[in-house]
């Protein structure tokens, strides 16, 4: 995955350091200090010299390329600044934008290029570190727009519902069984599929659903 880490401060520092082994990382920073000392910690990282509102600096970070931009300056304004232009002149299907005041997160939305505003980079480190594809990052964060939960349960031996159809498993309301995985193939959950142990099943629920979903499967 080809991911463009605008900001080279503690935030894009950390994303570097936690990235870089398993995909191509570029940090675009505008403090030559700070780029020197990031080149200097990590010779052969791309670090790249240059204020990331300007389009000239995105077109030399070939962000129209990217899978996934990160607007992690300390300055909310440059960070949304960053964010328009990635989704809106470059068409990156991910980006995320950094608040640094809370006060400003009723700003960082779809309208201005945002998909997921953070507070820290721990979430876009998690979603990535994870192997998630673009496409299953970009559904995971419109379900929590949605307020929904995605809950992945591994059935084991003994387990209340190994050897029931889903049409007999009384799932909580508003609860439903995305997909399941099985000997490494995806099966289309129909109400007549018998759940056998060892599948790998992902639900989509309410937040306040899981607790019944996992009591209900004897997890808890």
């Amino acid at each position: 995955m080809r991911i463009i880490v605008l900001g080279g401060g503690m935030v894009g520092l950390h994303m570097l350091t936690s990235l870089r082994d398993d995909h191509q990382v570029i940090v675009v920073e505008k403090r030559q200090d700070r780029v020197d000392e990031l080149k200097e910690k990590f010779p052969d990282a791309d670090v790249l010299h240059g204020d990331a509102c300007e389009p000239s600096v995105l077109d030399a970070a070939q962000v129209a390329g990217a899978d996934v931009v990160a607007a992690v300056t300390g300055d909310d304004e440059d960070n949304l600044v960053i964010s328009y232009l990635s989704k809106f002149e470059y068409g990156v299907p991910l980006v995320f934008a950094r608040v640094n005041n809370p006060k400003n997160e009723w700003l960082f939305t779809p309208d201005w290029g945002v998909d997921e505003a953070v507070c820290s980079a721990s979430i876009i480190v998690q979603l990535v570190q994870e192997e998630l594809t673009l496409g299953e990052m970009v559904t995971l964060l419109k379900l929590r727009r949605e307020n929904l939960m995605v809950e992945e349960i591994q059935l084991e031996e003994g387990n209340a519902v190994v050897g029931r159809t889903i049409r007999d498993i009384p799932l909580p309301t508003k609860t439903l069984v995305a997909t399941i995985l099985r000997d490494r193939r995806i099966l289309i959950p129909r109400g007549d599929l018998t759940l056998l142990a060892g599948d790998k099943i992902l639900f989509i629920s309410e937040p306040d659903k899981v607790e019944e979903l996992r009591k209900l499967l004897g997890l808890v």
